[in-house]
């Protein structure tokens, strides 16, 4: 669609005679796996298998916060505040480094667990920080890998899994499905989200 549209704005500013775009048949794409939401009964599960894993703070962020995996793996420490109990969503980690929308740029409010999993972690970067020494590579994110580099999304998929194994609950959930839990359980109590 983008080049079939280049290509008609090249037509108009008489660059090409005919969008010969247009004649190409458009690949439908795979059909992909419909999202799901976690029951308040998963949730909890999900929560307390969660719990002392390397990932339950993004767990406990994404899933009580709302925050998209994008906007969480692109987290730094400078918009955590555990004094407030806030998150500041100022970016992602998509290539642009943009949100999602002009929207999702936010300040919200985390439950007391997600304050409380975030401060567990100060704790534990410090450790990583010092075994690392000169190996550690400072970018001041909040998810990042024991040597303090970036995480991919991969990883996250994969220690997800092994979370919702344990809950049992299966593997067939993916991280981008806290959010929709999120969303979904305040909803059911006719909450509004405010982020």
């Amino acid at each position: 669609m983008i080049l079939i549209q280049a290509v008609r704005k090249a037509m108009v500013n008489d660059l090409v005679v005919r969008n010969v775009a247009d004649l190409a048949a458009v690949p439908t794409g795979k059909p992909g796996r419909p999202s799901r939401s976690l029951t308040l009964e998963q949730a909890l599960a999900v929560l307390d298998a969660a719990k002392g894993e390397r990932l339950w703070p993004y767990v406990a962020v994404s899933m009580l916060g709302g925050i998209r995996t994008e906007e969480a793996r692109a987290l730094r420490w400078s918009e955590v505040d555990l004094e407030a109990g806030t998150v500041a969503v100022c970016r992602s980690v998509r290539r642009t480094e943009e949100t999602k929308t002009e929207k999702s740029r936010r300040v919200f409010q985390i439950p007391d667990i997600a304050v409380q999993a975030r401060r567990e972690l100060v704790l534990k970067q410090a450790a990583a920080r010092a075994k690392a020494g000169a190996a550690w590579k400072e970018n001041n994110l909040v998810f990042c890998t024991a040597p303090g580099g970036s995480t991919y999304a991969t990883d996250v998929r994969i220690e997800f899994k092994r979370i919702t194994e344990k809950a049992g609950i299966g593997r067939d959930w993916t991280p981008r499905e806290l959010r929709h839990a999120f969303v979904s359980l305040l909803s059911e109590r006719q909450t509004e989200a405010r982020n």
